[in-house]
C-alpha cells in the first residue's frame, strides 16, 4: 500500500495539471474578442464608404470585408466546438479589417485624383466645343464660300435666255 498512495497522488496531480492547462487553453472566446473584431470591421466599413464617396474603386475592399465578416460568423459557430480555431478566425478577421481600413485611404485618394482628372477633361472638352462653335459662327460663311469656289472653279455656267 505504500506504493499505491504516491502513485495515486502523482496521477491526481498530473490530471489536475492537464485539466488546468487544457481548461485555460480551450476556453471559449470572450465577448471582448468579438467586439474588437466587430469594431475593426465597422471602422473599416466607414473608411471604405468614405473612399467610395471620394470616387475610389472599392470592389476589392468590399470583398475583403465580406471575407472578414465570414470569418466572424464562422468563429461564432466554432466557438463551442473549437475555441482555438474561433480565436484564430477572430484574429484573422481583425487583421483583414485593419488592412482594409489602411488601404481605404489610398483608394480614396486615387478616386479623388481620378475624379479631378475627369472633371478637368470635361471642362476642357466643353471649352473646345464652345471655341469651335464660335469660330464656325464667325468664319463659317467665309470658309464655306472658299471651299465652294475651290470645288466648282472649273464649272462654266452659261445663261439661257428665253426672250420669248
Amino acid at each position: 500500500m505504500s506504493l499505491a498512495r504516491p502513485f495515486a497522488l502523482c496521477t491526481t496531480a498530473l490530471l489536475l495539471f492537464v485539466i488546468l492547462c487544457f481548461g485555460f487553453y480551450s476556453s471559449a472566446v470572450s465577448s471582448t474578442d468579438y467586439s474588437n473584431a466587430s469594431n475593426a470591421i465597422n471602422s473599416a466599413f466607414v473608411a471604405t464608404y468614405n473612399a467610395e464617396k471620394s470616387g475610389g474603386n472599392v470592389t476589392l475592399l468590399i470583398s475583403q470585408l465580406n471575407s472578414a465578416l465570414a470569418l466572424v460568423q464562422r468563429a461564432q459557430s466554432e466557438n463551442s466546438s473549437n475555441p482555438a480555431q474561433a480565436s484564430a478566425d477572430l484574429q484573422n478577421a481583425t487583421r483583414i479589417a485593419n488592412l482594409v481600413a489602411s488601404e481605404a485611404s489610398a483608394v480614396g485618394q486615387q478616386g479623388q485624383s481620378s475624379l479631378t482628372i475627369r472633371n478637368s477633361e470635361s471642362v476642357a472638352g466643353a471649352v473646345v466645343i464652345v471655341v469651335f462653335a464660335a469660330l464656325a459662327y464667325i468664319y463659317g460663311g467665309r470658309l464655306y464660300r472658299r471651299v465652294w469656289l475651290l470645288l466648282y472653279r472649273n464649272y462654266v455656267v452659261k445663261p439661257t435666255r428665253n426672250d420669248g
